[in-house]
């Protein structure tokens, strides 16, 4: 992985296509955009394994829509994050179909949501997010946590197991935001 964002990166650089000042920066977003597709194309069928596969499908969707904005615990390697989302993703998808009361699953919610409003964004050392930035973040996420919570509300109705499994997404998010920031991970 490393070897293929470094590649990749000197081809970016001999093009023109980005400048010196911002290899670290395409490194890490080639590792990132890479892991996103091999993890997804692996999550949702291990997912599948303890809950419905449209559950997995919504958890990892929920989960990947709001931390692409917030942020949280990296491992320290790909392989360590791959672990780290399968056991996110196993216990995520066995917790769906075994919580089912209502006024737990608000609480986990309203929980979830102020730990993410008050942590997030998480600031990766390889993102290098200025103050600036943070708080051009801010409100996206915000908007993130309502349209999730919207969804969550609507789906409660119709198909509680995906509410759930996007609740249970948010949680995640939260969870591991807590991890970056008691120093677990990445820092």
């Amino acid at each position: 992985m490393e070897h293929f964002s470094e590649k990749l990166t000197e081809y970016f650089l001999r093009k023109g296509l980005i400048e010196v000042n911002q290899i670290p920066w395409c490194e890490y977003m080639i590792k990132h955009r890479v892991m996103d597709v091999i993890s997804l194309l692996w999550l949702i069928p291990i997912g599948s394994l303890v809950g419905p596969w449209h559950v997995s499908f919504t958890f990892v969707l929920s989960y990947r829509f709001l931390r692409a904005r917030t942020g949280g615990y990296h491992a320290k390697s790909p392989l360590g994050c791959l672990l780290a989302a399968t056991a996110t993703q196993l216990i995520g998808g066995f917790l769906v179909s075994r919580i089912e009361n209502t006024l737990l699953l608000f609480c986990v919610l309203v929980l979830s949501s102020i730990l993410i409003i008050c942590l997030a964004p998480a600031n990766n050392p390889e993102l290098h997010l200025t103050q600036e930035e943070i708080q051009a973040l801010l409100p996206c996420i915000r908007r993130r946590l309502v349209f999730l919570w919207l969804l969550i509300m609507l789906l409660f109705f119709f198909v509680p197991q995906m509410a759930t499994s996007i609740l249970l997404g948010v949680a995640a998010t939260a969870l591991l935001l807590v991890f970056s920031k008691s120093g677990i991970g990445v820092n």
